[in-house]
């Protein structure tokens, strides 16, 4: 963007230093010249705020549906654990005891994933308030960190009833 704005004006300039060479006529467009610079500036700067709002807009929507499904799928692993917690009540006292250990952990985990999802959230609503053009990028990187985090918990999650069965 700086480098059109600097295009714009040096072209402008060097057409009303050209043109003020030439005498009366020359220096009508001269003045036209600067004019039209002028304009062409105020729209660059137009033009500049308008990238920036639709950027803005798309990051948020962006991050908004990444932050709506994250929460759906952190949902659904609270429900997983909740009915673990309720088989493992059914269990001996020694299955029962090392069962609600593992799934302590595995529900840590979980509370970190909220936590991090959480102050992620706060950091985005921050940048997007000074908005520049890495916050895409910023936002691309959490949303894949994460992701990341999810899958793994997630796999866990459903792997924890799998391992435990064969490990009898």
């Amino acid at each position: 963007m700086k480098k059109t704005i600097g295009i714009i004006a040096i072209t402008g300039l060097t057409v009303a230093l050209t043109l003020s060479g030439c005498g009366d006529a020359s220096k009508k467009h001269a003045e036209e010249a600067k004019e039209n610079v002028k304009e062409a500036n105020k729209d660059m700067k137009e033009a500049v705020k308008d990238a920036e709002e639709e950027a803005k807009i798309r990051a948020t929507e962006n991050w908004t549906k990444f932050k709506n499904e994250s929460d759906s799928t952190i949902a659904v692993m609270e429900n997983q654990v909740k009915e673990y917690r309720e088989k493992i009540s059914k269990a001996n006292k020694k299955e029962k005891e090392r069962l609600n250990g593992e799934l302590d952990k595995l529900e840590q985990n979980l509370n970190k994933l909220k936590k991090k999802l959480n102050q992620r959230n706060d950091e985005f609503k921050k940048s997007l308030k000074r908005l520049d053009e890495s916050v895409d990028a910023k936002s691309d990187s959490i949303k894949q960190e994460l992701k990341h985090d999810m899958d793994g918990l997630n796999k866990a999650l459903k792997d924890f009833f799998k391992d435990n069965v064969e490990s009898k």
